[in-house]
C-alpha cells in the first residue's frame, strides 16, 4: 500500500497530484489518500470523485486525533517524543509551533487509521504541510517515506525542512533546480531522481494550427499570486497596444492578485484587451488551449524568494501545439526550449515578453514550427504514464515493493504492528 498525504481534497490547484494518484491506481498500486484538513476556502477541483473511496476523511477536530495521540502515548512513548522534539526546533517562533501542532494531530489520527496496515511507502508533495506530515507518520509508523519537490520554497525554518529531507528514503525533484535545491538541504545525490511534471498526452489531441479571422489570444492560465508575473504581462500588453498589435489577453484563474491586476488594467487602459475569466473547470480551460495563439508564463521570484516549478500548464499548452513564451525562472526553461518550442525571456522584462509575443503573433510559420516541436516533447518526455513507470522503478528500488507482487501477496516491506500484537510482543 501507498500513504499519499495530502493537505486536503479534493484543491483545485493540485489536479496534478491526483493525476499522478490515478495513474499510479492505473499501473497497479493501492494507493491510500490520508486528508490532513477539510477543504476550506480552497476551489474544489470536479473529476476526482472515483479517488473518494480512497480517501481517509478529515474534520478540524475529532476523535480519532485524541485516540490516535493516546495510543500513541501509551504504546509508542519514544515515536511520539521523537515529533514533538521536532516541533520544539520552531520555538522561537510560536505560529510555527501551533501549526506543527496541529499537523501532529492530523498525522495522529492517520497513524492511528492505518496502524495494523502493510504499508509500502508514505507520498508526499511539496516542502510543506504535506511533507512534514509524511514525516511524523514515518516516525509513527516507522515507514518510509519519500517526497516530491517542485520549487525552491519552504514553509518551515531551514532546520527542519533539512531533517526532513535527510529522513526521506528518496525524493523526486520536478526539474534540475529543485534537485540542486534539495542537495542544499542535505539531500543525497544518489537518492535524488528528476522525474518532470507530466500530463495524459492522450486527453489533447493533435493539432496543427493555421491563421484564422478571430482577434489573436494571448492565453495565460493560473493562479492569480504574485509568482506568477502577471502584472508583468498587463505592462508587456500596454507595449503592444501602443505599437498598433492586433491581440486579446484572456486570464483564467484565482487568487490573492485578482484586485491588484484588475486596477492595473484599468490604470493601463487595457479593459478592451485583457479580460480575466476567474477560475474554470479542466474541461472549459482546455478549449482555450486550442482557441489560443501564444501561450504566455511570465514566472518571477517574489521578494520572499517564493517561485514557480515547472507549471503544469505549460505542460498542457505544449501538449495543444501551442507555442510558449515564458521567463528563466524555475523549471521553465527545461520544457521551454528557447528557439525550438517557443522562447525564453528574463523575468520582470515587459518589453523583452511584448517582443517575443507580437514575433509569435506575426509569424504563423513560427507559431506552427514550435507547435508541433512542443507537442513531440511532451510526448517523449512529459506523458504521466511514463511518470508512473518511473516512480513504480523508484518505489522497487527503494523499498522492493511492486504492484506485481503486492497482487501476488507478497510479504509486506514494512508491516506496522497492530496494537495486539505491540502489547504481545512487550509481554514478551
Amino acid at each position: 500500500m501507498l500513504l499519499h498525504v495530502m493537505s486536503t481534497f479534493p484543491p483545485l490547484s493540485e489536479t496534478f497530484v491526483m493525476r499522478e494518484i490515478r495513474q499510479l491506481q492505473r499501473s497497479g498500486w493501492d494507493v491510500r489518500i490520508g486528508q490532513l484538513r477539510p477543504l476550506y476556502r480552497t476551489p474544489q477541483a470536479t473529476g476526482f470523485e472515483d479517488l473518494r473511496a480512497a480517501v481517509s476523511g478529515a474534520s478540524w477536530l475529532d476523535s480519532d486525533m485524541l485516540v490516535g495521540l493516546v495510543f500513541f502515548s501509551f504504546r509508542y512513548p519514544l515515536r511520539l517524543s521523537r515529533c514533538f522534539g521536532l516541533i520544539c526546533c520552531s520555538l522561537s517562533r510560536p505560529r510555527d509551533v501551533g501549526k506543527m501542532l496541529y499537523i501532529l494531530l492530523a498525522s495522529l489520527r492517520l497513524a492511528y487509521r492505518f496502524q495494523g496496515s502493510e504499508i509500502d511507502l508514505i507520498r508526499a508533495h511539496f516542502l510543506h504541510s504535506e511533507a512534514l506530515a509524511a514525516r511524523f507518520l514515518s516516525m509513527l509508523l516507522e515507514a518510509p517515506y519519500s517526497l516530491t519537490v517542485y520549487t525552491t520554497f519552504a514553509l518551515y525554518r531551514r532546520s527542519i525542512i533539512e531533517e526532513i529531507v535527510r529522513g526521506a528514503d528518496f525524493l523526486v525533484a520536478d526539474t534540475a533546480q529543485a534537485k540542486e535545491f534539495l542537495q542544499s538541504l542535505g539531500g543525497r545525490a544518489e537518492r535524488i531522481e528528476i522525474v518532470y511534471n507530466s500530463i495524459r498526452v492522450e486527453e489533447f489531441p493533435r493539432q496543427v494550427r493555421r491563421n484564422s479571422v478571430h482577434l489573436p489570444v494571448v492565453l495565460g492560465v493560473g493562479r492569480l499570486d504574485p509568482k506568477k508575473g502577471y502584472h508583468v504581462l498587463l505592462h508587456a500588453c500596454a507595449l503592444l497596444r501602443r505599437r498598433g498589435v492586433r491581440f486579446q489577453t484572456v486570464l483564467i484563474g484565482e487568487g490573492t492578485e485578482k484586485d491588484r491586476l484588475m486596477g492595473l488594467r484599468r490604470q493601463l487602459g487595457l479593459e478592451g484587451q485583457v479580460e480575466l475569466l476567474g477560475k474554470l473547470p479542466f474541461e472549459e480551460v482546455k478549449p482555450w488551449y486550442y482557441r489560443a495563439d501564444v501561450f504566455v508564463m511570465p514566472s518571477v521570484v517574489t521578494p520572499q524568494g517564493d517561485t514557480d516549478g515547472l507549471p503544469t500548464v505549460v505542460i498542457e499548452a505544449m501538449a495543444a501545439s501551442l507555442p510558449v513564451v515564458g521567463t528563466s525562472t524555475g523549471g521553465i526553461p527545461e520544457a521551454v526550449r528557447e528557439g525550438i518550442t517557443g522562447f525564453i525571456v528574463p523575468a520582470n522584462s515587459p518589453e523583452a515578453l511584448a517582443d517575443r509575443i507580437q514575433q509569435l503573433l506575426e509569424r504563423e510559420d513560427l507559431r506552427i514550427q514550435f507547435g508541433m516541436e512542443g507537442r513531440r516533447v511532451v510526448e517523449r518526455q512529459f506523458d504521466l504514464k511514463c511518470k508512473a513507470d518511473a516512480l513504480t522503478r523508484l518505489i522497487g528500488q527503494f523499498t522492493g515493493s511492486s504492484p506485481a507482487a503486492m497482487a501476488l501477496g507478497k510479504p509486506p516491506t514494512h508491516r506496522i504492528e497492530s496494537a495486539t500484537e505491540s502489547s504481545n510482543r512487550e509481554l514478551r
